[in-house]
């Protein structure tokens, strides 16, 4: 080709430059400061208000060269000013550390799989602010986003921004409508002022009857299931079961029943290592949306689970068997420590040895004496202390007592997962078969130097069908371990922070301490502190019949001893007059030494 074709080649080229560059530029002026004004808005009225934090990533560097242009203004004229109200980490991808403190994404995307790829990269579901530039139908593109993060990622707070010459328009999706439970059609929304609450509004305070499935097992009293009910919410009773239907009944959605996988099992296990089994596995899996029903609020599995904050407390005690109180003959034998009656034996002994080969003085003889009359008065007193305040046989009052005196436990499934956590029951722990309130039926059972390792809910529960176990049975004085309940979701479910708030309205206003007082919180037992003087025989709330039997059972226990006594020494004295005979040599050598 000819030079001089070559130059006029570049000079047509300058020429068509001149003429399109300048109105590109403007459009991408006039873009740059509709995206800017709105993302402004965002900062300042909605994240700032919060002090939230915003992540943006630079994949936009891989979209069309003058779209990085655009990107590159909207930061530019956002970023930059002086006293920006909002911290902005700007990075290719979402650093860990950093996650809890930045809780806003804010992207560049051309199409719906840089916004996939992008969001892959965190692990964390938060607000997501997508700007759309393409030039291509935005819907299609919307709807596989919206398709993604909430089918795949639990996150209903996504709103896309679509830049036009004459404004933005923002887009969301409302999944639960009057005509559908699943819905990801783009719809428009006014974002007004920026207010957090206008990007992101609250789209799941109705949820228009639809269906929610729900793990459920029986664990009484905190969950009654009747699965035989034809509707769900009639055949959910307890504590937990209650909550449920006040929390669907708000939310207005419906309850779709899934029992525990294997059928029967109490909640499940979870491990650090990411291993669950039961509903908390069933719930990693995707295969329902909620499980509550006493689940206890632990690390492992808030951190591959979404959970609530604690919405009710749990105590975990040691229920023993009460002790007896002393027997009549056990008052009459035994009132003194085994210390005095070590002491009487050594002043006898030593009296036996002195008198039989030296005659007393008189001075120590009468001490004897009034030793004597002090031993009575004080077994008399002993034996009236004992018959006016019936006390009962000491039980341990801490933990270390417990074991120290050779105590084992019992427990149920549910409860032994929690002794895993306290080394002192490590080998002294068994498990009782059935349900958590059935442990007290193998306690009454068992030895008595065993204890039930179980909580106060439990407790109040299995009382309210047997009260007459109430003075059967004591509580530890000392408790061991609180334990807060929560209820779980799968990771990043957007149904959690909804259901999360609604719980703590109803714990401020009492619902729990309201539901739970159908259990017998009045009828628990004493603790092992606690000093009971036990049955006055001179109650006024005692009849005097029953008075009069318990003074007389004492008479005749008198009786028989005295009877014992004096059958001892007709046995005694025939066998001194035996020792007289000829042929009897080695009793007459024993009753001379004796």
């Amino acid at each position: 080709m000819d030079i001089r074709c070559v130059v006029a080649l570049l000079l047509g080229l300058c020429k068509v430059q001149a003429v399109v560059w300048p109105h590109q530029h403007l459009l991408e002026e006039q873009l740059a400061s509709q995206i800017s004004a709105t993302l402004q808005k965002i900062f300042i009225n909605g994240l700032a208000v919060y002090n939230f934090g915003v992540f943006i990533s630079t994949s936009y560097e891989e979209m069309d060269r003058d779209r990085v242009i655009l990107v590159h203004q909207v930061l530019n004229r956002n970023l930059y000013p002086p006293n920006f109200p909002v911290a902005v980490v700007l990075a290719s991808k979402m650093n860990r550390k950093i996650t809890a403190q930045v809780f806003t994404q804010l992207l560049f995307v051309q199409n719906a799989e840089q916004a996939i790829a992008i969001a892959e990269g965190v692990n964390r579901n938060g607000l997501c602010v997508i700007v759309l530039l393409t030039s291509q139908p935005e819907r299609p593109i919307m709807t596989k986003i919206f398709t993604y993060f909430m089918q795949e990622r639990y996150n209903i707070n996504v709103v896309i921004l679509v830049p036009r010459l004459h404004g933005v328009q923002a887009f969301n999706v409302r999944p639960y409508t009057p005509t559908s439970c699943s819905s990801l059609e783009p719809v428009e929304i006014d974002i007004k002022d920026g207010d957090l609450w206008d990007v992101f509004p609250r789209r799941l305070k109705n949820l228009h009857g639809c269906p929610l499935s729900v793990i459920v097992w029986d664990i009484p009293p905190y969950m009654r299931i009747n699965w035989k009910s034809s509707d769900p919410m009639d055949g959910l009773d307890g504590l937990d079961g209650l909550l449920l239907r006040i929390v669907a009944r708000k939310m207005n959605f419906t309850l779709k029943l899934i029992p525990n996988e294997p059928n029967g099992l109490i909640g499940g296990s979870s491990f650090m290592n990411g291993t669950f089994t039961g509903a908390y596995k069933m719930l990693r899996e995707r295969r329902a949306n909620i499980t509550i029903g006493c689940a206890a609020c632990t690390p492992e599995r808030s951190t591959f689970l979404e959970a609530t904050s604690p919405y009710s407390q749990m105590s975990y005690i040691i229920v023993l068997q009460a002790r007896g109180g002393y027997s009549i003959y056990e008052v009459m034998l035994f009132p003194f420590e085994k210390y005095t009656w070590l002491l009487l034996s050594t002043i006898l002994g030593l009296h036996w040895i002195v008198g039989s080969r030296w005659r007393m003085p008189s001075p120590i003889l009468a001490g004897w004496m009034l030793w004597i009359f002090v031993i009575r008065a004080s077994y008399e007193a002993s034996v009236f202390n004992f018959i006016q305040n019936s006390p009962v046989k000491p039980s341990p009052r801490t933990l270390d007592q417990a074991l120290s005196g050779g105590f084992r436990f019992i427990t149920d499934h549910a409860s032994y997962r929690m002794t895993l956590k306290i080394p002192s029951f490590q080998g002294k722990t068994l498990i009782s078969a059935g349900q958590p309130v059935d442990v007290f039926d193998a306690l009454l059972k068992a030895p008595w130097k065993t204890g039930a390792f179980t909580s106060r809910a439990f407790l109040a529960d299995h009382l309210v069908r047997h009260r007459k176990h109430r003075n059967q049975l004591v509580i530890l004085a000392e408790k061991i371990v609180d334990n807060m309940l929560c209820m779980y979701f799968p990771h990043g479910s957007y149904f959690a922070w909804e259901i999360n708030k609604l719980l703590f309205n109803m714990r401020s206003f009492g619902i729990f301490q309201h539901h739970s007082q159908i259990l017998a919180w009045d009828n628990l037992p004493t603790t092992t502190d606690t000093d009971t003087p036990g049955k006055r025989i001179h109650s006024s709330t005692e009849s005097v019949a029953t008075g009069f039997a318990e003074s007389m059972s004492f008479v005749v226990a008198a009786l028989n001893c005295l009877m014992g006594a004096l059958c001892i020494s007709i046995v005694v004295f025939g066998l001194e007059l035996l020792s007289r005979r000829r042929h009897w040599t080695g009793l007459e050598w024993l009753f001379e030494r004796v």
